[in-house]
């Protein structure tokens, strides 16, 4: 219904940059991410000074794999008053997604001075910290997080990382567990989970995270190629061709 009225409104005067901003996040709303894309464009490129605006669709562009169309946006504004935690965070993410690691990092270390108590800006530091090897400082961020915010689930994944890394198998599962009971349908917590029971040695259960991995992402071929390994160690190579097989189609309609 929201929808309709914006659509309707913007019939009558076309250059409204209400209704045109308040579609685009209905159209969000209603997952209809290209859509949005469209109408928050035209609507920061009217009001290129509305915050919300420009953040809204910089989220979108990250979340539709375009980071370098959201750097630009959130860059001129990140160390503008009022500071904001949003910005930041998005900010970090598109760096990091359009393989800006140094760039990302340093953001977060700033971030973390400036926003001392949000847990999320602590967990990106963390992940940014172990993603350098640097696990006993990443712990230190990632406990930091989970104090400030238990429930926040990528604090619980990238300390089971971490221990993973370590190779310190019976905490990795632990987090990571825990990781799985709060975001059952992730691919990047499922598929870590299976690496830490396949270096504890189950295989089989393993095996059944990542067909939970594989029916929430069906188009992730890191799935299919982690199932291979596992297939052909316990032994079925039927399998182990099948899954690897689907993995290189899977990785090969990415680049088409």
């Amino acid at each position: 219904e929201a929808r309709q009225a914006f659509e309707q409104s913007l019939v009558l005067d076309s250059k409204q940059f209400e209704s045109r901003f308040l579609l685009g996040a209905v159209l969000v709303e209603l997952h209809e991410l290209n859509a949005a894309i469209t109408h928050l464009r035209i609507a920061h490129n009217a009001n290129p000074s509305h915050r919300d605006a420009r953040k809204l669709l910089a989220s979108q562009y990250v979340a539709t794999a375009h980071p370098e169309e959201a750097i630009p946006l959130l860059a001129p504004i990140v160390n503008t008053p009022p500071m904001d935690v949003e910005i930041h965070l998005l900010l970090i993410e598109a760096r990091q997604r359009n393989g800006d690691t140094a760039g990302a990092f340093a953001l977060a270390r700033q971030a973390a001075t400036r926003f001392p108590k949000s847990a999320q800006i602590a967990a990106w530091l963390g992940f940014q910290l172990q993603f350098s090897g640097l696990y006993e400082e990443a712990k230190k961020a990632l406990r930091r997080s989970l104090e400030l915010d238990p429930s926040f689930p990528l604090s619980y994944q990238v300390l089971g990382e971490v221990f993973l890394k370590e190779e310190n198998i019976v905490e990795a599962l632990k987090w990571l567990r825990q990781a799985a009971e709060k975001t059952p349908d992730d691919a990047e917590t499922l598929l870590g989970l299976s690496r830490a029971l396949a270096a504890a040695g189950n295989q089989a259960e393993a095996i059944e995270v990542l067909k939970r991995a594989a029916a929430a992402s069906p188009r992730d071929a890191r799935i299919r190629l982690q199932l291979s390994k596992l297939y052909f160690q316990i032994g079925d190579e039927k399998k182990a061709a099948q899954e690897a097989a689907l993995s290189v189609e899977l990785r090969e309609s990415e680049w088409r």
